[in-house]
């Protein structure tokens, strides 16, 4: 056995010491959970560890400049211990006290392929420099693209939301000055002064965020803009004859096509401009069944086959805080007066006419005429309306077709909101009904279920004719799909001369998309000339009809 002294023993413990501060240093300097591998210390008697070496570099991209946030990872190929750092803002990196050996370095970041440099031996106290250049993956063009965009979008933010705008007004303000004999004036009381209000104008800045001018911008815009709309819609109906002689027609296909093309611009505040264009062909069932009214409420816009017609175009401003509104140009007056939430959309609700619109209003044609509607906000509403009724009248003297409406909003009996009004028309064409009187109403009975009701009676120079409908339609309730409609319905009309007619209709509206809805309908009419035997037709019908 060889003993040693003292000063030997203390020499040992001493470089011992060091030795496991550097060991410890090294596995410090691997990161928590990528398989580095705890190393033991140097004991009494066992080699001293060598000092550990160093990589650093730049990462670049091959179209040029730097690469930050980029990871590289040196990895030891002896053992597996991973060592890993960051490139920062210009794309440095270094990753120091790697133990001497051999290592790959690799350097990876998302859009680009991974760089490899394997083989890069490190000494004890080297430093070694691995420069990585980058190369674009499969889709670094598009990932950088959209990183570009979102730095841009970041960066108008910024501008938008601290950015200010200076912009001039003229403001009126008032003052007080103080005059003396002479006329001189003073901002501050002196001796023998006389204190005076006048007023100053003055221009000042209102300052305003980019964001907000741009809104404010984009607002006017819209406001301004030329909007076009086209509303497509197609009919097919059958027809078979349930009563009547074997001479009417019997099992027959009918079709009806009809395009509108809308424009509609707001000229200023509270002022627009709306115009209608259609253009209709096909053969509907009314050229064939002398009903009293029409089977397919779109027969009263054919005029002739494949030809454009202007239907509708005018002007329409309000006044007195939205109050009044004066609408002026060619327009149908009945559009606006007897309206029906249960029963006027010829679109998405009942197709035949006898419950699309009362039938003592008695107006054939569009023409020239103006519309005043007055609504206090008070749950009233009146409206009065002139229009041309004959085009070919030589003056509106001879053809001035009128409307005059009261309407009244209110919640009877705790049931859901209602609409009531009454109506009187007078004509002074060349027509038998001089004049005639209605009343129509809506009331909803629950969220989901609407009644309607209509009646209507026109004089004639010894008699009177009478109509009246009535029915339920069902919204967002008892539907296959939740934006569904239907409803149901009854109209009866008996003219002076003795002729009568009943009508029932079922319709039901499927919404396929936002833009496209399809209808189902069933009609069943019966009518009794005075001069002829009785005839009656079941119309099962399809309604396609695409807006936007």
């Amino acid at each position: 056995m060889v003993w040693m002294t003292s000063r030997e023993r203390f020499v040992r413990l001493v470089v011992a010491t060091g030795a496991v501060l550097a060991c410890a240093g090294a596995a410090g300097a691997a990161p928590r959970g990528q398989g580095a591998q705890p190393q033991m210390p140097n004991m009494p008697g066992m080699p001293q560890a060598a000092p550990a070496g160093s990589v650093a570099g730049t990462v670049t991209k091959v179209a040029g400049g730097t690469v930050a946030g980029a990871t590289i990872t040196a990895t030891n190929a002896t053992n597996g211990t991973q060592v890993s750092a960051s490139s920062d803002e210009e794309g440095r990196y270094l990753l120091p006290t790697l133990p001497p050996g051999t290592y790959d370095i690799s350097v990876q970041l998302g859009g680009f392929q991974i760089f490899r440099q394997p083989g890069v031996t490190i000494t004890a106290n080297g430093a070694q420099q691995v420069n990585a250049v980058l190369q674009a993956g499969g889709d670094a063009d598009r990932q950088a693209l959209l990183d570009r965009i979102e730095t841009l979008e970041k960066r108008l933010t910024d501008i938008e939301s601290s950015a200010v705008l200076s912009e001039p007004e003229t403001r009126v303000k008032k003052i007080e000055i103080y005059v003396d004999p002479n006329g001189i004036q003073y901002d501050e009381p002196q001796p023998g002064t006389k204190k005076e209000v006048t007023y100053q104008r003055e221009r000042v800045y209102r300052r305003q965020t980019i964001s907000e001018k741009i809104d404010e911008a984009m607002s006017a815009a819209e406001d301004q803009s030329v909007k076009l709309g086209v509303d497509a819609t197609t009919v097919a109906q059958g027809a078979g004859r349930t009563r009547g002689l074997a001479s009417f027609p019997n099992k027959r296909a009918y079709a009806l096509a009809s395009a509108d093309l809308l424009f509609a611009a707001k000229l200023a505040q509270y002022t627009s401009f709306f115009a209608d264009v259609v253009a209709l062909s096909g053969g509907p069932p009314d050229r064939e069944i002398p009903s009293l009214t029409l089977l397919n409420g779109y027969t009263a816009r054919l005029v002739n086959q494949n030809e454009l017609n202007l239907r509708e175009a005018w002007l329409r401003t309000e006044f007195f805080g939205q109050r009044l509104s004066l609408t002026a140009g060619r327009l149908d007056l009945t559009n606006y007066f007897d309206r029906n939430a249960g029963a006027n959309d010829e679109t998405r609700q009942f197709l035949s006419d006898a419950l699309v619109n009362n039938q003592m209003l008695g107006l054939a044609v569009n023409g020239t005429g103006v519309i005043a509607e007055y609504d206090p906000k008070n749950a009233f509403s009146f409206r009065f309306g002139v229009q041309q009724s004959n085009p070919a009248a030589t003056s509106l003297s001879d053809s001035i077709y009128s409307l005059a409406e009261v309407g009244y909003t209110f919640t009877p009996f705790s049931l859901p909101e209602g609409h009531y009004r009454v109506w009187y028309r007078a004509n002074n064409g060349a027509v038998d009904s001089k004049r005639a009187v209605g009343v129509s109403l809506d009331q909803k009975l629950t969220p989901i279920v609407t009644l309607f009701g209509r009646y209507g009676q026109q004089q004639l120079p010894s008699d009177h004719d009478q109509y009246l409908s009535a029915g339920f339609s069902f919204a967002n309730g008892a539907v296959f799909n939740p934006l569904d409609s239907w409803g149901i319905g009854y109209a009866q009309m008996d003219l002076a001369a003795g002729d009568t007619e009943h009508l029932t209709e079922l319709y039901y509206n499927l919404r396929l998309t936002e833009r496209l809805r399809l209808s189902f309908t069933a009609q069943h009419v019966l009518d009794a000339p005075s001069d002829a035997p009785k005839f009656g037709y079941f119309l099962p019908g399809i309604r396609l009809q695409a807006a936007f």
